[in-house]
């Protein structure tokens, strides 16, 4: 009897312990973390804070001086199975720390903390990957917690440009004497023709280019039909890549390669615009940067002397676009134009492309996140990128709080693009709303990708989702179809 007793408890446990465990695994994947913002989970002294970086794909793990690490703790890391899991023994003060990541190949991220507190890193990431670039374990004690977009306390050694004065983790740390370390989105690679697309692309340097007097550069893009000699005008792409304000270029590996997809699919001739970073150059520098790359653009397209866009750029169907803050980029920059006076030689703005954007505001809207750290993070956040130039209910990130501006924006239709794991996204779907509702002459469309977190198509063009969001980015260009939200 108690044989079978014994079995029967093995049996239920089995069917039991699995289920409470994926179960957490499904919970804590859907709490899904803020794109440009690393995501502190507070928990008591000898547990996990787990950093996660998801434009990137990796994690960064911070473990309490107390180094009793028993819990599981997960993550679900877009693109690749994401989950980051301790199976360390309850006193053991180890943790080992994995993460399956399909998209950057950062197979394992590795931390130790010691029972003193100290901790160590191992990654066996692949060089060319952006994951490989410095992942972070630090340790701390309950009272001393790392904090994420955040001031940072400085440390003994009294050296300026060792004293963290901004903790913006996964992307940059900001140094008292002004330095500014990038985590990552540095890496470039160079332009030409693309061996998958076929795509052909080419840099214009700021000193001669875009924006002359602010040396913004741009990587201009063709389409295959148009390499072949042919003088047929196209749709002109202009393009805002995201990471924050602060990282990436149109240079990185990870937006050369979707310009390449995007421009192959749409057929446009696009200009992606390598508009100055914060916090060296604090908004409204990117604003400006992009003011000066669309007249530039519509300039060049009516008479030159950049030959791909005369020969290629139809002047009278200029698409501006943008993903995260590209996408709050690409609106501002559609606010102005309907503002200013007319581009020269009779150019205009077809269209808007916002792919997943980055508004955000004091107030939750729908289901945001109202922790408080987590608002306020996103708001010092804010605060870094603008040099507190402007608050976090201005029009510039927050545009719910401004409709009336919307009413004159440049262009005739709208797409906005909005993932369902995102935490943006009910902002976002705000903001098609309230752009219908605002007397806005044009058509709005929304498009939304359920399933995915913010800007996956960017870390993982080629997913079937990606291709599907990508596709129809192509089709709102052409001008057919309507979306799906």
């Amino acid at each position: 009897m108690a044989t079978r007793m014994r079995s029967c408890v093995r049996c239920l446990a089995n069917l039991v312990l699995p289920f409470l465990f994926f179960a957490s695994l499904l919970y804590l994947s859907t709490r899904q973390p803020l794109l440009d913002v690393a995501v502190r989970r507070d928990v008591a002294p000898g547990r996990l804070r787990v950093f996660v970086d998801r434009a990137a794909k990796n994690a960064s793990v911070t473990t309490g001086a107390a180094a009793q690490v028993s819990d599981i703790a997960a993550v679900a890391i877009e693109g690749g199975d994401g989950d980051v899991l301790t199976d360390a023994p309850p006193d053991s003060g180890d943790a080992n720390v994995t993460t399956d990541n399909t998209v950057q190949q950062a197979s394992a991220i590795a931390a130790a903390a010691t029972e003193d507190g100290e901790s160590k890193v191992v990654t066996d990431a692949p060089p060319a990957s952006a994951a490989a670039a410095e992942p972070r374990v630090s340790s701390d004690s309950d009272s001393d917690i790392a904090a994420t977009a955040s001031t940072a306390g400085s440390d003994t050694s009294g050296d300026a440009d060792d004293t963290i004065v901004f903790d913006f983790r996964p992307y940059v740390f900001v140094y008292k004497s002004g330095r500014v370390h990038r985590f990552h989105g540095t890496e470039t690679v160079p332009p030409g023709v693309d061996a998958l697309t076929g795509v052909a692309s080419m840099d214009v340097a700021g000193a001669g280019g875009v924006g002359v007097g602010v040396g913004v550069s741009a990587r201009l893009y063709l389409p295959p039909k148009s390499r072949r000699g042919k003088k047929r005008k196209l749709p002109v792409l202009l393009y805002f890549h995201g990471g924050a304000f602060v990282i990436e270029s149109p240079f990185s590996p990870l937006y050369h390669a979707f310009l390449n997809i995007l421009v192959a699919k749409a057929g446009v001739v696009a200009v992606s615009v390598d508009y100055r970073l914060a916090p060296e150059h604090p908004l409204p520098a990117a604003y400006h940067d992009a003011w000066a790359a669309l007249r530039w653009t519509a300039s060049n397209c009516v008479s030159g002397p950049e030959a791909w866009l005369a020969d290629h750029g139809d002047a009278t169907r200029i698409f501006l676009a943008g993903d995260s803050a590209g996408g709050d980029i690409a609106h501002n920059l559609a606010v102005r134009a309907g503002a200013e006076p007319p581009l020269p030689g009779g150019a205009a703005i077809a269209g808007v492309v916002l792919l997943n954007p980055y508004f955000w505001g004091k107030e939750p809207v729908g289901a945001e996140p109202g922790e408080r750290w987590v608002r306020d993070g996103l708001e010092q956040t804010w605060a870094l990128v603008c040099g507190g130039r402007y608050g976090i209910d201005d029009p510039h990130v927050n545009p719910l709080a401004a409709p009336g501006a919307w009413r004159g924006m440049a262009g005739e239709r709208v797409l906005v693009t909005i993932a369902g794991r995102d935490n943006f996204r009910d902002r976002a779907a705000a903001y098609a709303e309230g752009l219908r509702r605002s007397g806005w002459r044009g058509e709005v469309e929304t498009y939304v990708t359920e399933g995915e977190a913010h800007v996956h198509f960017v870390g993982n063009p080629r997913s079937d989702k990606a291709e599907r969001e990508t596709d129809k980015v192509a089709e709102f260009i052409a001008g057919g179809g309507r979306g799906n939200g």
